[in-house]
């Protein structure tokens, strides 16, 4: 084998041409499939870093007919299961929430993990210093404890002993009870810090079901299946309908049920099908690759004809002369691929910079050992694949054909040339495939931009706050706080407009809450609807651009001691009034179950005095969308975390440093976060379909290039073959122009025959290619003409250059040759 690796080292460096156009094709291909399979590889294929990963289920409630397709979990959900059930070892509800740490740089805001006590045994952490929580510490007045992470341990301590010193959460002193180990990580890589949930009576109590704040994961015990945890929950729900009648008919007509799955699988639900789909692509282009490099190993092997049949007449083996062009080609490729892993690895780092990180489990992403065996191991099998061209030429050659054949230059059979118009065919309708996908997906963004998200997007600053209640106990103090804050920000130089509101557009934890119209009879089986639910500041429709459509925006006389109000958008009006005016109509938020049908003598009845346009709350385009949305005057419904929004005239983003020093004016330890415009935040929304568009893009842009090289080369190479035949039919009387239009219509052909493959292997996936498109058919006439003329396009100039070439062959020099 080394003397083998030995000759075939000499002979690709002789023959540096090939060797050289080789690597460089194999590197760029290979290089596209390393960086997605790390991709695919952290965050679909490798388990969980948790033992025993495939046993942990994730729960949640649904309400599809009420617009919550996806809920999540209630405090009286959690008691019973862990009641009611016994297909668990261990169940646990958690969230992710802001708090506020003082430190002596000044307070930060970060990410607390709040979860009941079992959780950590749920996923069987072990704690690098100190201990995890105790049962007990899941109970009100035992809380005050936190455990960091690794991340935080080293920036607040330093890496010495923190365990049993305090640290100050949201105002209150919290013990460090421990450390967690640096690669341990769950829900989010944001996380920074562990607080043990505990719940008061009134949260455990039977009014409260359905009011869904919590995620539940479950370990299953050895031996059980999602299955049997499904038919459990199915069970427990069926009794809970008979001891709650006052709930069935609600629920009945919302559709509920509770949706139990493997916990992984949740997790890269809304990621799988996307990057399943750029693998394929990457794919396609190594495909296309691979031919290339197989038309060349043709051409070199017709080159090389005398000689592999010089060696087997003078005694070689089939056998030895298998191993040695099997030793050649597998050295290319295991080359091509060992630099396909450098640009590969480049290619993952700029891969970060378009968002593939934020994928879940992004953070682990790299490229590993698994991603660099991966990709040898896909180079060997492509070299194995490339070398059967010359073995089986090999085997079929005829020693004094090869010969006779070799002083005629070397002539292709008819069988050889029939296989390099198939693999060019072939590279054709990849590349055509590929272009229609990065089309549709091309397209697809431009529809989803068009998107109107109902306000005006330019020059508005949103940044994140929360007042702790140690220091804002009541609503009035945070009444008192919003008022000095907009005061002050108003004021500000450049300040046009600003307002506060419990979210923004684009914001993650909306609320919702069922709200119903005075008078309003839901036909049979018509469920509740469950929409937005937003508090506002006066000046919020007006700072964002909101139209308003019907009626009057809040005012400073909307107070606690006035008239309840509310606004309502359009989808709202439209479902409870139809065409008829909603405003001096009158809303309400039932207080339970029995007043969903029957408000109570004690129902708070809300005033419609205005109606706003629609306006896309979750995203440009999001399946989340709920049916509608309702804004209530904060002076009388008052929130503790808030968005302020700010429109200026100019660059909203000078204004940040102002807004600090107003806001520290005010309260020096309440940190200002999550400071962004809202075309950036616009711009997050848009990452998953951002990202597969410019990556499609670029594997179509390769794949073009590629499958335009390749129907110049067999043109090429077939014109330099039958240079002596085209002589000799220049001879006989036929022009130049006949003799160009002889070598076009052959690449033409070859085109023709490719389009019609790749126009059926488009319509094959258009299934796929659905569910990632937005406003754009699968099979869009526009993008599949657009696509055949750009491809029609370079191979006709791949197919015009040899053509030329053909016909300013001299018949006298052709004639005169060998």
């Amino acid at each position: 084998m080394l003397q083998d690796a030995r000759f075939a080292t000499r002979l690709l460096w002789k023959d540096r041409g090939f060797t050289i156009t080789a690597l460089l094709t194999l590197a760029v291909c290979i290089a596209a499939n390393s960086a997605i399979f790390a991709v695919v590889n952290a965050v679909l294929l490798r388990p969980l870093p948790v033992p025993e990963p495939e046993r942990l289920v994730l729960m949640y409630n649904s309400y599809p007919n009420a617009g919550v397709a996806r809920a999540s979990n209630g405090v009286p959900d959690y008691y019973d299961r862990l009641r009611e059930t016994d297909v668990f070892e261990e169940q646990a509800l958690f969230n992710t929430r802001g708090v506020t740490i003082g430190v002596e740089s000044g307070p930060q805001r970060i990410v607390a993990l709040l979860a009941r006590p079992s959780l950590l045994r749920l996923l069987r952490a072990r704690p690098l210093a100190g201990r995890l929580f105790q049962e007990n510490e899941g109970e009100a007045g035992q809380d005050r404890k936190v455990i960091l992470t690794d991340a935080l341990w080293h920036q607040l301590f330093g890496g010495r002993d923190a365990v049993g010193r305090d640290l100050r959460i949201n105002g209150v002193p919290y013990e460090v009870i421990g450390i967690l180990p640096p690669e341990f990580e769950f829900a989010s890589p944001d996380v920074r810090l562990w607080m043990p949930l505990s719940f008061a009576a009134e949260e455990k109590s039977d009014d409260r079901r359905h009011s869904n704040n919590w995620s539940m994961i479950g370990r299953l015990k050895p031996g059980a299946t999602v299955a049997q945890a499904q038919q459990q929950i199915d069970a427990l729900n069926a009794r809970n309908m008979e001891r709650f009648p006052q709930f069935r008919e609600i629920l009945t007509n919302a559709g509920f049920h509770t949706i139990v799955k493997s916990y992984q699988d949740d997790l890269v639900e809304g990621v799988r099908s996307t990057l399943y789909l750029l693998w394929a692509g990457a794919l396609f282009v190594l495909l296309i690759g691979a031919v290339n490099i197989t038309n060349l190993v043709m051409i070199r092997s017709s080159g090389r004809a005398r000689e592999l049949a010089t060696r087997q007449a003078l005694g070689a083996g089939l056998g030895r002369i298998t191993r040695q062009l099997l030793t050649e080609t597998v050295l290319l490729t295991v080359s091509g691929g060992a630099l396909g892993v450098l640009l590969g690895s480049g290619g993952l780092r700029l891969l970060t910079t378009i968002g593939v990180d934020r994928a879940p489990r992004g953070s682990e992403i790299r490229m590993d050992l698994t991603a660099v065996a991966f990709t040898l191991g896909l180079a060997t099998f492509v070299g194995l694949i490339v070398a059967l061209v010359p073995i089986f030429t090999i085997r079929r050659m005829n020693l004094s054909q090869a010969f006779r054949e070799e002083s005629r230059s070397g002539t292709s059979g008819r069988s050889t040339r029939l296989v390099r118009r198939l693999l060019v065919a072939s590279q054709v309708a990849f590349a055509f495939m590929l272009l229609v996908g990065a089309g549709l997906l091309f397209a697809s963004f431009e529809r989803v931009l068009a998107v109107e998200p109902g306000f005006v997007t330019e020059n508005v600053l949103t940044a994140r706050l929360s007042p702790p209640s140690s220091r804002y106990a009541g609503d009035a103090e945070i009444r008192t706080f919003t008022s000095r804050l907009l005061e002050r920000i108003r004021a500000l130089p450049g300040v046009t407009a600003a307002a506060l509101a419990s979210n923004a557009p684009f914001e993650e934890d909306y609320s919702d809450s069922v709200i119903l119209a005075e008078g309003y009879q839901m036909a049979p089986g018509e469920s509740l609807v469950s929409p937005y639910q937003l508090q506002v500041t006066p000046g919020y429709f007006e700072t964002l651009g909101i139209a308003t459509k019907e009626g009057r925006t809040f005012t400073d006389a909307d107070t606690e001691s006035s008239t309840p109000v509310v606004i309502i958008d359009e989808k709202l009006a439209r479902r409870f009034w139809g065409r008829n005016s909603a405003i001096g109509r009158r809303m309400y938020l039932p207080e339970s179950a029995e007043h969903v049908l029957k408000p109570g003598a004690n129902t708070r009845w809300l005033a419609v005095v205005g109606v706003v346009g629609d306006v896309r709350l979750a995203g440009l385009v999001s399946s989340n969308d709920r049916p509608g949305a309702y804004y209530l005057p904060t002076a009388q419904q008052s929130f503790r975390s808030m968005t302020l929004v700010v429109r200026s005239a100019a660059n909203p983003q000078a204004l940040t440093p102002l807004i600090r020093r107003e806001l520290g004016a005010i309260d020096p330890e309440l940190p200002l976060y999550a400071v962004q415009t809202m075309d950036e935040r616009i711009d997050q929304t848009l990452l998953d379909r951002r990202t597969p568009m410019l990556l499609a893009l670029v594997f179509a842009g390769v794949a073009l290039f590629l499958a335009g090289i390749g129907l110049y080369g067999v043109l090429a190479y077939q014109v330099a073959q039958r240079q002596r035949e085209i002589g000799i039919r220049m001879a006989l009387g036929s022009s130049a122009p006949r003799i160009f239009g002889m070598v076009l219509r052959e690449g033409l052909l070859l085109l023709v025959v490719g389009f019609g493959v790749g126009l059926a292997g488009a319509f094959g996936i258009r299934r796929i290619m659905e569910t990632q498109l937005y406003g754009v058919g699968a099979m869009d006439p526009t993008v599949i003409s657009a696509v055949g003329l750009l491809l029609g396009a370079v191979a006709m100039m791949a197919c015009m250059l040899p053509a030329r070439k053909a016909a300013r062959i001299d018949p006298l020099v052709a004639l005169n040759e060998q």
